[in-house]
């Protein structure tokens, strides 16, 4: 397939800009990549993808009165040719689950395979459970629910998640409760530090706000951007648990120490420029260079102000001083950025969403453009290596609508890698497993 990389103008003064190659909207498209298997469970709204122990867990999308209650799906992958749905749990009435993490915990209190999803409410406040809730999914087919932990009424609940075991033995959760500070008159932040070493009784250790617990000096300067643009939108250790990053939309991806989840300690921050539009949405650190962090900057609908004019697209740091973190790049797409014609395009939503490693290859959600597959071995040299574009899709909610009015198109909100296999959630239609040549001889 002819590929192309395209320098966008508006993004020269970048240290190295990569453009993604565009892939047709008409049908599925692949590159170095072939489809392996695809599960459409029906209904829409699907939201992120984790794999483990040969099951995929789909979470759940919902927002306002769209709001299917699909709680999240556990999908029997180990044929990925014919994945198969062995149960649904987290199906709490009026609710979301769209994120989800599962791993293997050994703790005094409990050993198996533990299960942690963000539950959010569709319309807030209301007197429905938002929060974290935890399962045991030892077996994948009979999840037993464990506990849930409330957020305050007047959030939404959990919006992202994510959980470590640390060398100490703690097994902690790092949730994200967006628009926290403001509904509780500053008392908890959007960060919260959830203790599940025991999953039967989940406590709270720490909660954190950039705009509240960050140095004086770092406040003043946010002081020009509205409390809603500063909140944090998702939350994950790195360093084994040692450390945290928060994508703090507008105040950057901020780094926190701690030696003491307790007591999180503010170590720097990805600032944007002065008119940029913001929006960091999530992250993640180059597993064969741990000081290289590749930042996912969210743009839902076309805008016209800030200096990119563009959809969201990444930026890669060099975080190994996390109080001068040091810009090394940008990747975009063709569609997601103006290329050498100008143009962008709106027939779908063309940002980028999430991202996973995989030593130095990187597999990227960006909506409509599918999957990219990106080499970073040299990060201020990016390189594209593959591709996979499910098919366009109709929502079957009807909510979901192009800014020039089509009604199909691809929506890939989340991506993991098992087995040397991509996993894929699309929107619209469902779970996608394919395998990339760029991959080859991993385990995932």
């Amino acid at each position: 397939l002819l590929t192309r990389i395209v320098a966008a103008a508006a993004l020269a003064a970048a240290a190295a800009v990569l453009v993604l190659p565009t892939a047709s909207a008409q049908r599925p498209k692949t590159w170095n990549t072939s489809l392996v298997g695809h599960l459409n469970p029906g209904g829409g709204f699907t939201g992120d993808v984790w794999v483990h122990g040969g099951t995929a867990y789909l979470g759940a999308w919902g927002l306002g009165r769209r709001c299917p209650t699909h709680g999240v799906r556990a999908i029997d992958a180990t044929n990925p040719a014919r994945p198969r749905i062995v149960s649904r749990f987290a199906r709490f009435p009026g609710t979301t689950s769209e994120d989800v993490w599962v791993g293997a915990v050994s703790t005094p209190s409990f050993s198996g395979d533990l299960a942690a999803v963000g539950i959010q409410r569709c319309t807030a406040p209301s007197r429905r459970f938002g929060g974290l809730a935890l399962f045991d999914v030892t077996r994948p087919a009979r999840p037993r629910l464990l506990a849930r932990l409330a957020t305050h009424s007047h959030t939404r609940g959990v919006h992202e998640l994510s959980v470590v075991q640390r060398a100490d033995g703690r097994v902690l959760a790092f949730v994200s409760v967006p628009h926290s500070l403001q509904a509780t008159e500053r008392r908890k932040g959007d960060v919260r530090v959830v203790d599940v070493s025991n999953p039967r009784r989940p406590r709270e250790v720490a909660d954190w706000d950039v705009r509240r617990d960050a140095p004086a000096t770092v406040r003043r300067r946010l002081t020009q951007r509205g409390h809603s643009e500063l909140l944090a939108h998702s939350v994950a250790p790195y360093d084994s648990g040692r450390k945290a990053f928060v994508s703090h939309w507008d105040a950057g991806t901020v780094l926190l120490g701690l030696d003491d989840p307790a007591r999180p300690r503010y170590l720097g921050r990805t600032a944007f420029p002065p008119r940029a539009f913001g929006n960091a949405h999530s992250g993640a650190f180059n597993e064969a260079a741990p000081n290289v962090f590749v930042q996912n900057d969210e743009v839902g609908d076309f805008y016209h102000s800030g200096i990119e004019g563009a959809w969201g697209f990444q930026r890669i740091w060099d975080v190994s001083d996390p109080a001068h973190p040091v810009a090394l790049g940008r990747v975009a797409t063709a569609s997601s950025v103006p290329a050498r014609d100008g143009r962008i395009r709106h027939d779908g939503f063309y940002s980028v969403h999430n991202n996973v490693f995989v030593g130095d290859v990187e597999i990227v959600s960006w909506y409509s453009d599918g999957v990219r597959i990106v080499d970073l071995s040299d990060p201020r040299r990016p390189r594209p290596v593959g591709h996979f574009v499910p098919p366009p899709a109709r929502d079957p909610q009807r909510f979901w609508v192009a800014p020039n009015g089509n009604h199909r198109f691809p929506l890939v909100w989340g991506v993991a890698v098992s087995g040397g296999l991509v996993y894929a959630s699309d929107v619209n239609s469902g779970l996608w497993i394919f395998r990339s040549n760029a991959l080859a001889g991993t385990a995932g």
